[in-house]
């Protein structure tokens, strides 16, 4: 598969990973590392009244409880929702002036990271990020930040050596694991993005994609083929692909049991394997019929009845049956111009 064929999967994904209008990762991440502090109790009831409104996502209220509150923390907490509730200015100067009055400083530095990016400034974020971690080196949430920023400036190095810097704090993270993996599809470290392939985000179907096409540049087709959650293989590009890496791979019963299982518009096809490998083109395909059928042509005519058997494919016209684990390579031949 080309490099290109990658790279497009990747712009899809890395909203996904790096969020929409925000290099920050997820949004329940960012309220995690905000709200650590709030797992801790408290003697004085309207911080207590304060916390519970801010895990309701009822921010106003939790504004009005945090002010009457005579915990140091609360003005962090304030400065929180008001970002919550989109006041952003007003949240802006509010983490500044925890920073000054040394309340949640490393917290309310990467706020302030996260705020600048948003408003198109990243050479702010940059700033707020390395005030962060000269504080905490190890501040999980600011590194993440950090690599995702050198990654959409296209510095790899640099993005890796923060997501590895995560990696040691938390190394069960499907989201760090994932930004690794990422950083080694576009490095071209194959090898080393498929040796992590089982920690990525399995939910994520474009990175569960991304890991099947690499299967497929690899090799590795019938460990691509079974990777993708049964649920998943309701997305389309899913599903097609899982049925070519089981061909591919040898298992063209369960390609055809998964096409069988589509709709398929008449006049249409479903395909079981494809090559657009110049000078032998082919395709294996089921019919809306469900019919076997071989063309040695990118859109297919010229349709050549196939049979299986116990020992693989008999397609019209060839005189041999094609065993199962050969599909690829011998349509490769028989139709090389």
């Amino acid at each position: 598969m080309k490099k290109t064929t990658i790279i497009f999967v990747l712009i899809a994904f890395c909203a996904l990973i790096f969020g929409c209008g925000s290099v920050d990762k997820k949004g329940n991440d960012e309220k995690e590392a905000n709200l650590k502090l709030l797992e801790e109790e408290s003697k004085d009831a309207a911080f207590n009244e304060g916390q519970e409104f801010l895990k309701k996502n009822e921010f106003e209220k939790a504004i009005e409880s945090f002010k009457k509150s005579t915990v140091k923390d609360a003005e962090f907490y304030i400065a929180y929702a008001l970002n919550a509730l989109g006041r952003t200015e007003e949240a802006k100067k509010a983490f500044e002036t925890c920073v000054e009055k040394g309340v949640q400083k490393v917290e309310s530095f990467y706020n302030l990271a996260l705020i600048s990016y948003d408003s198109k400034n990243p050479e702010s974020a940059i700033i707020y990020a390395e005030k962060a971690l000269s504080l905490n080196p190890k501040h999980i949430a600011t590194l993440f930040f950090y690599g995702n920023m050198f990654f959409v400036g296209n510095n790899m190095d640099e993005a890796l050596k923060y997501y590895k810097e995560a990696e040691k704090i938390d190394p069960g993270s499907s989201d760090i694991q994932t930004a690794i993996f990422v950083v080694y599809l576009q490095t071209e470290q194959y090898e080393n993005a498929w040796k992590i392939r089982e920690k990525v985000d399995k939910d994520a179907p474009e990175t569960v994609l991304a890991v099947m096409q690499l299967a497929e540049m690899t090799g590795n087709f019938l460990e691509g083929a079974k990777f993708a959650k049964k649920e998943l293989l309701n997305v389309s590009q899913i599903r097609n692909l899982a049925k070519i890496l089981f061909t591919k791979g040898g298992d063209l019963i369960e390609a055809i049991e998964l096409a069988e299982k589509e709709e398929i518009a008449e006049g249409k096809y479903s395909v079981l394997d494809r090559s657009t490998t110049k000078g032998s083109a082919y395709i294996l395909a089921l019919n809306s019929e469900k019919n076997l059928f071989v063309s040695c042509e990118t859109n297919p005519s010229n349709l050549l009845p196939t049979e299986v058997s116990e020992q693989g494919i008999k397609v019209e016209g060839v005189e041999n049956i094609i065993p199962f684990k050969e599909i690829s390579t011998k349509l490769s031949e028989i139709c090389k111009n």
